[in-house]
């Protein structure tokens, strides 16, 4: 007798109804990220942060603490700001004001999403120029504050600046405690984006120092 090879057809079918029972490869879960979009530079991109790795499980108190102290730092920086553009004499003074409150405002919208999200309540922000905050890192008094929203032209350019120093200059230091001590990467690029943004513009303001 002689041995037949079985057909070629019937190999080929066998093997694809072999490779067809094999259940197919689960795709990744997919990963749930809410979009923060923080502002960058006048005429830049904006940034998301929602590609970066998820935040911990378990907030971390000094991110929580950062974002909530620096809303209320930007929001008293936005009050100096609104009122250069009608107190300040000097034109360069008047663009780097505009320039904070363009990139700070939508900031602090930014960190009220991030500490929410992370179950941390958001403080309350207005007439913050009539309260207290000066403990915190390079706030103003309230009566530097109200000095400078009472004084116009050079004056009020002279003392905007000096306080604006002052001011970013504890914003650089307190991302540099976020950078330091938080836990969750988003906070953190946020820190970092807040203090190189703010160190730039104090070598800009002690230019402008220098020309009034």
């Amino acid at each position: 007798m002689r041995n037949f090879a079985p057909p070629l057809v019937a190999v080929l079918g066998f093997a694809l109804v072999g490779c067809s029972s094999a259940p197919p490869e689960a795709a990744p879960a997919p990963t749930s990220t809410v979009p923060v979009i923080v502002p960058g530079t006048p005429g830049g991109p904006n940034r998301t942060l929602a590609t970066l790795p998820s935040s911990p499980a378990t907030p971390d108190p000094d991110d929580l603490t950062f974002l909530s102290d620096m809303m209320i730092h930007h929001s008293q920086a936005l009050v100096m700001a609104d009122k250069a553009r009608t107190a300040a004499a000097n034109p360069q003074v008047k663009a780097l004001a505009d320039r904070i409150r363009v990139g700070q405002k939508p900031e602090i919208e930014a960190m009220r999403q991030l500490l929410t999200e992370r179950g941390g309540k958001a403080p309350e922000l207005e007439h913050v120029e009539h309260s207290d905050h000066s403990g915190m890192p390079g706030m103003a008094t309230p009566a530097e504050l109200a000095k400078l929203l009472n004084s116009t032209g050079k004056a009020f350019d002279v003392a905007f600046l000096t306080l604006m120093i002052k001011h970013h200059e504890g914003a650089v230091t307190m991302s540099g405690t976020a950078i330091e001590k938080g836990a969750d990467l988003r906070i953190g690029e946020l820190a970092q984006d807040v203090s190189v943004t703010q160190t730039k513009e104090i070598s800009t303001m002690r230019r402008l120092q220098k020309e009034l």
